[in-house]
């Protein structure tokens, strides 16, 4: 907007104005009337997304930057290995984990089960198409209960405590005749603050009965969320 002499302001700023008959800077009367030039200047001009050095190459306009950034896959997650300040998108994340720190990864397709071995660490969950969210898999022994495990979504636009995948988890022993079936909500994190604490990440425990695979099985299967129809 601009003054009748012809200093702009912005209609944001216009509104918190007291008086909104005088110009800010001169002080004529009169108003502010739509300044249709400036306004064409702004249209024409587009930012870059603050996700470049992630490797986004989309170019917005400045009112439209903020919600581009929402949905940007480009946005960064963090490696959650102590003392490494990696960023880059889920992609990035997941060749990082495992070329650098040759972290087990087991591709995957949503609602089909797949075998997970247990290894102590963190294993790499990933769907066989790149891009979107990728999951961690952390396997931790709590003698004498068994390996507790904890699965986590790793999404750059999570929401603190947000659950927007389920998960299926069968464990069988043959030997011992044992059937155990676990299904829960998992926690979306970009882990900005590192890996969740131990008590509140864990989400089911495999009991220690036997590790030879040839006797011991546990197949997760992972459903994606669910679309509301309108």
């Amino acid at each position: 907007m601009q003054c009748r002499v012809g200093h702009v302001i912005c209609s944001s700023c216009h509104h918190k104005l007291r008086k909104k008959d005088n110009c800010h800077v001169c002080a004529i009367t009169g108003g502010y009337n739509r300044c249709i030039a400036f306004d064409h200047i702004l249209e024409s001009t587009k930012v870059s997304c603050s996700n470049s050095i992630y490797g986004c190459t989309v170019k917005t306009h400045y009112y439209h930057q903020e919600e581009h950034k929402k949905s940007c896959p480009h946005a960064p997650c963090f490696c959650p290995e102590p003392g490494c300040g990696f960023a880059g998108s889920t992609t990035q994340l997941q060749r990082h984990l495992t070329a650098d720190h040759m972290l087990p990864a087991t591709a995957f397709a949503y609602g089909y089960s797949f075998t997970l071995h247990m290894q102590e660490g963190m294993r790499v969950l990933h769907r066989k198409e790149e891009g979107g969210p990728l999951f961690l898999a952390k396997f931790t022994l709590v003698p004498p209960f068994g390996n507790a495990v904890s699965i986590l979504c790793i999404d750059p636009h999570a929401v603190t405590e947000n659950h927007r995948f389920e998960c299926d988890v069968d464990f069988y022993s043959r030997t011992m005749g044992w059937h155990q079936h676990s299904n829960f909500q998992i926690i979306s994190t970009n882990l900005s603050n590192g890996f969740p604490g131990e008590e509140a990440s864990y989400t089911f425990v495999v009991p220690d009965i036997s590790s030879d695979p040839h006797t011991t099985t546990t197949r997760l299967l992972i459903r994606p969320p669910k679309i509301s129809c309108p």
